[in-house]
């Protein structure tokens, strides 16, 4: 159930009103970042991808799945995002909060100019070092 509610959260950028919604997976963390920006600014939010569930299986919440949230900007011409939020770590008791700083960069809108095109974005994170991710982007 979890996994499920996980992955139809991070959809739901793409039933969305948005100018463009993007996807990435990041594969140090096996965890899947969506975002959604309506005109130029918008929010992105991120879970661990899990692909099997522990046994016994106990429960836990939703937030110790989210493990990323904050806002992004994307300029005029749809070529770079920049997003800027919060990298979650939860505990049993408590949630460590720290600074989340995204770039990602879109190639064939780089290359094409062409704002309304499908692209995939390459992005590259820090926090508590450096990471990067893979993904699509689809403008509406």
């Amino acid at each position: 159930m979890k996994k499920l509610t996980i992955v139809l959260f991070l959809f739901f950028t793409l039933s969305a009103k948005a100018q463009q919604c993007d996807i990435l997976y990041v594969p140090d963390q096996h965890s899947l970042v969506g975002s959604y920006n309506f005109k130029q600014v918008g929010l992105y939010v991120g879970g661990y991808y899990i692909t099997t569930l522990p046994q016994p299986y106990i429960y836990t919440t939703p937030i110790s799945i989210m493990n990323r949230l904050g806002l992004t900007y994307v300029n005029k011409d749809n070529t770079y995002s920049i997003m800027c939020g919060a990298f979650l770590q939860s505990y049993y008791d408590h949630v460590d909060m720290t600074p989340d700083v995204w770039v990602k960069f879109y190639p064939i809108r780089m290359i094409t100019k062409d704002k309304k095109s499908l692209d995939f974005s390459l992005g590259v994170n820090y926090s508590n070092g450096f990471r990067y991710g893979v993904g699509l982007s689809i403008p509406y």
